[in-house]
């Protein structure tokens, strides 16, 4: 087994983006590859062919890879709720909500699921390109970090660490990681990344860090703008512009669904009422919390405001934004209240009802006839609790399980529980006008991610690395 661990600095230090470059340049290279994170905290989800649920991530990098996404690549996904606790997802199906402490001492049991993991991969593919999470310095987690050394040291596996100069402080974060981590004898090289302007400025620290700590700079990666799904909500703080509004609850979750608007600045974020003026469209997005995300527009008016408009603006509710576009939602067997019915904003004739079981999958589709007269077909994945028992719209999908969605007899208001929808191009081009090929975006960033790493790094020492691994 050849593997390599990319660590950070910190978060956000570029880990997810440099793993994907090195999947595409070994794959390109003639490598069967696989990506690996052990642990992942992020609300960022996709659910795959055989229904798992894996970070989005790491079905990029698999893409990256090309390659099938399994949930081997990404064992244990925690999906935060709020209240200091996270949902569990281990090896692609929810074992439940837990709080930090049962989340450890789960872990701290079951550590092998991600040594079987890697086992696994290890039979599969010629190498496996293996993330960490956050920092591996972090001395308070000692002993309870899954993600970062623990991986390096189960094989003694080479780790690169991956600094970002865009914060500041960049040598210092390099030293300061080198001396605090544990198992820093598997470091071997570290990577500058996000660098603008003259590299020439870095080279008296980088020698006065080979000096310091007999680590080698790999490379000097320039800031570039990719576009790539992000990992988590932090890669989704922008200030974006367009007409289409998405409603930013306390809970949201699936960012990479707004992508496309993202990419092509299409989109922005309402947080009042007053921010309803602005759109053409309103999104109410995916939630971690259906109840108290619709408490939260309730109660700063911006429900109010969405059905005062219903009229003249299209709104759109994707999976928990659907189910709150409903007349009612009843959650008797307390998965996500104490076991309570609420009123939705009555927009569309449906009802929504919570049970313990939850639907992931891919999910296959076609438009349906109705008033919206759109073609075409595509694929997307449903990752929810709660089902629409009561719908009596139009459905907006016909998928392989049956009609899906609805429709308002007006065409102004539409739901459904399909992620990914804003991704088919006829339906892109129904709310913006435009024409989209996500496909090719995601792979044409790909691509030239992976073309500036390659020409960034000393890749005669990343291959070097590789076969001593």
């Amino acid at each position: 087994m050849k593997m390599i661990q990319v660590l950070g600095t910190s978060s956000d230090s570029g880990k997810s983006t440099l793993a994907t470059a090195f999947c595409r340049i070994l794959k390109d290279l003639g490598y069967r590859v696989s990506p690996f994170k052990a642990v992942n905290m992020s609300l960022n989800s996709i659910a795959i062919k055989d229904g798992s649920e894996i970070a989005r991530a790491q079905w990029v990098q698999a893409m990256a890879a090309g390659t099938e996404p399994s949930a081997y690549m990404n064992p244990v996904l925690l999906k935060p709720e709020g209240h200091h606790k996270s949902q569990v997802i281990v090896l692609g199906r929810s074992i439940g909500s837990m709080s930090i402490n049962d989340y450890y001492n789960y872990i701290n049991k079951n550590a092998k699921i991600i040594k079987e993991s890697i086992d696994f991969l290890s039979n599969k593919y010629d190498v496996i390109i293996s993330e960490g999470a956050g920092s591996p310095a972090e001395i308070n987690l000692a002993g309870r970090d899954f993600a970062n050394i623990y991986v390096s040291s189960l094989y003694n596996t080479p780790a690169i660490l991956v600094a970002d100069i865009d914060r500041g402080g960049v040598f210092a974060s390099i030293y300061g990681t080198i001396n605090l981590m544990q198992r820093s004898d598997l470091l071997k090289y570290y990577i500058i990344n996000k660098m603008r302007g003259d590299q020439s400025l870095l080279y008296p620290g980088i020698e006065r860090i080979e000096e310091l700590t007999g680590r080698k700079c790999l490379g000097i990666v320039p800031y570039i703008d990719l576009k790539l799904p992000g990992e988590d909500s932090l890669d989704y703080n922008f200030s974006g512009s367009g007409s289409i509004g998405i409603v930013r609850y306390p809970y949201m979750e699936n960012y990479s669904d707004f992508d496309p608007l993202i990419f092509n600045e299409k989109a922005f974020y309402i947080k009042n009422k007053e921010d309803l003026k602005r759109c053409d469209v309103i999104i109410l997005p995916g939630s971690k919390d259906v109840f108290h995300d619709l408490e939260y527009i309730n109660s700063n008016g911006i429900a109010d405001s969405i059905k005062r408009c219903s009229e003249k603006k299209m709104i759109i509710g994707i999976c928990g934004g659907y189910q709150m576009l409903g007349k009612r939602i009843n959650d008797a067997s307390g998965v996500e209240s104490d076991g309570v019915s609420i009123p939705g904003l009555g927009l569309l004739d449906i009802e929504t009802y919570y049970n313990k079981t939850k639907t992931t999958g891919s999910v296959k589709y076609r438009f349906a006839e109705n008033q919206l007269k759109i073609n075409g077909s595509g694929t997307g994945y449903e990752i929810h609790y709660g089902s629409i028992v009561k719908n009596n719209e139009m459905p907006l999908l016909i998928t392989d399980h049956g009609p899906e969605g609805s429709v308002s007899s007006n065409g102004m208001v539409i739901g459904t529980n399909v992620h990914g929808i804003l991704e088919n191009n006829e339906f892109y081009r129904y709310i913006t006008g435009e024409y989209l090929d996500y496909d090719n975006i995601i792979e044409n960033s790909i691509e030239t991610l992976a073309g500036i790493v390659k020409k960034s790094i000393n890749i005669q020492e990343f291959l070097e690395l590789l076969n001593d691994a």
